[in-house]
């Protein structure tokens, strides 16, 4: 045999023997073998038996990925497409950070020209900041005040920086849903979309309960609750009405002498809720007037514009807000920030666009997929569908990242430490040695990020995606932590042979 085709067949048997030996190697790791090669096969084979023992079949997909090399350490239905349930936020939020960058902060404005401290239109802007609230409209109203508004004509709010889809794709699902967590979005949402109703009892039994609401003129309030002995019993069933309001049914009673009771729920319209949100916060500014809000959803209302700034905020860097969808798990923020990536992109924003901007990031770092299928920012409900290795490229596309490594990193949970992690990995050793996204849906169980090691650049990416979880998330959690904790370990053996600098 010629010597050139001796080195050839050579060349192929290698390849042949790495590639069935279940675990893909790199050039930069190829010159390990003996102890270093020993510790990989544990280490597979670990997860390869809790994998199996789980006992979740097909519905498990992991995928693990040595962020230095690009090595695939495991794989367990890495290229199947799964519903990542909150393990979509990763992605929403990596997009978000290359898209906008770090520094990027939502604006807020008040319009109006003032003639005689008189305005008589004025128009409150958004570009779908998150963070805006009651306290902050009191803050703008205050300003405008002390620009010289004494009374105001009419208000309006300017949503046109976001489509009119108000409901985020698949929130339709469950239509009945009143909980924040299903809240909708608008490029001027108040207080998170949602609304805070708290109920107290009446002087003694028999009397009508009092219920206290902000911007009550979003409301049309029917109390029907009374003060009666036994343990709180608030019924509340709530309508959006053609005139961009909200009625309100309360029925039920709550003891006389208790305190307040409060529920957190989502309102139907958020532009007139802003609105009537703004109103009382003029008042409180001691702006009077009527200060009719015109209804920002009807569409022969065109909102007046080239009106000079009376006041303005900004919200918080992008880096910071980014911690409500790594630590907490807020869909409302996800959307708002998949919508204001649309926006930038092209105006107005919608969900859709906010898509194109993550597909546009998953291309760049090399982790599209067939198998994935996106239809909004937040992963909740049914519709989302991402290979595990989409994820684990993509984490390890942003950890290589000097320009966004630390934010990211930052905005996930620490095991044992804070967020939706704060009571798992409380026993790893070392501590703060996982840094993660989880998800739950009613039939998913999901948890993706970083195992690190002892040198900044020795880290570990994964992602581990179950579904059928049903009736089994206890089970379905706890082989996703066996599963990090086993990469933690690999990582700190004493001898690992990897740089330690």
């Amino acid at each position: 045999m010629p010597k050139h085709a001796y080195l050839v067949a050579v060349a192929l048997c290698t390849v042949t023997l790495l590639r069935t030996s279940g675990v893909a190697q790199s050039p930069g790791n190829r010159q390990h073998d003996g102890p270093q090669s020993e510790r990989l096969r544990e280490l597979t084979g670990e997860i390869r038996s809790l994998v199996r023992n789980a006992s979740f079949d097909n519905s498990i997909g992991v995928s693990v990925l040595d962020t230095a090399t690009g090595q695939a350490l495991f794989a367990h239905n890495s290229s199947k497409g799964f519903n990542p349930a909150s393990n979509m936020k990763v992605l929403t939020a990596a997009a978000a950070l290359v898209a906008l960058g770090p520094e990027f902060r939502a604006r807020t404005g008040l319009y109006g020209r003032v003639e005689g401290g008189q305005v008589q239109t004025l128009v409150l802007k958004g570009f779908g900041d998150p963070t805006l609230s009651t306290s902050a409209l009191v803050e703008l109203a205050q300003s405008a005040a002390d620009r010289g508004v004494r009374a105001v004509e009419q208000v309006y709010v300017d949503g046109g920086y976001f489509d009119d889809q108000t409901l985020p794709p698949a929130f339709e699902q469950q239509p009945n849903e009143v909980a924040p967590f299903r809240s909708a979005v608008a490029a001027v949402s108040v207080d998170r979309s949602s609304y805070l109703l708290h109920v107290l009892p009446g002087a003694e039994a028999g009397h009508k309960a009092i219920v206290r609401l902000a911007a009550p003129g979003y409301f049309e309030l029917d109390n029907q609750l009374n003060t009666a002995t036994g343990a709180p019993k608030v019924i509340a069933i709530q309508r959006a009405t053609p005139r961009g309001t909200m009625t309100l049914s309360l029925r039920g009673s709550v003891p006389p002498g208790s305190l307040a009771v409060s529920y957190r729920r989502r309102v139907e319209d958020p532009l007139a809720h802003a609105a009537h949100a703004l109103t009382a916060a003029l008042s409180r500014a001691g702006i009077r007037g009527p200060r009719r809000v015109v209804n920002p959803s009807a569409a022969n209302h065109a909102v007046p514009n080239n009106l000079p700034l009376l006041a303005s905020r900004r919200s918080p860097r992008l880096a910071q807000m980014l911690y409500e969808l790594g630590k907490r798990s807020d869909n409302y923020y996800a959307e708002m920030t998949l919508k204001i990536m649309g926006a930038e992109r092209k105006k107005p924003g919608s969900s859709r666009g906010g898509l194109e901007t993550v597909r546009a990031l998953l291309k760049t770092a090399d982790a599209s997929s067939n198998a994935n299928a996106f239809v909004n920012g937040s992963g909740l409900f049914e519709g989302n569908r991402i290979a595990p290795a989409t994820v684990t490229k993509l984490l390890r596309y942003m950890y290589r990242h000097s320009g966004y490594r630390a934010e990211f990193v930052s905005h996930l949970s620490v095991g044992g430490i804070d967020g939706t992690l704060k009571r798992r990995f409380k026993d790893l050793a070392p501590p703060r040695s996982v840094r993660a996204k989880t998800g739950t849906l009613n039939d998913v169980i999901a948890l993706s990020g970083y195992a690190l090691g002892r040198a900044p650049n020795d880290a570990l990416a994964f992602s581990i995606l179950i579904n059928g979880a049903k009736g089994r998330h206890g089970p379905a959690r706890a082989l996703c932590d066996a599963i990090a904790a086993a990469l933690v370990r690999h990582l700190h053996e004493p001898s690992r042979g990897r740089s330690q600098t």
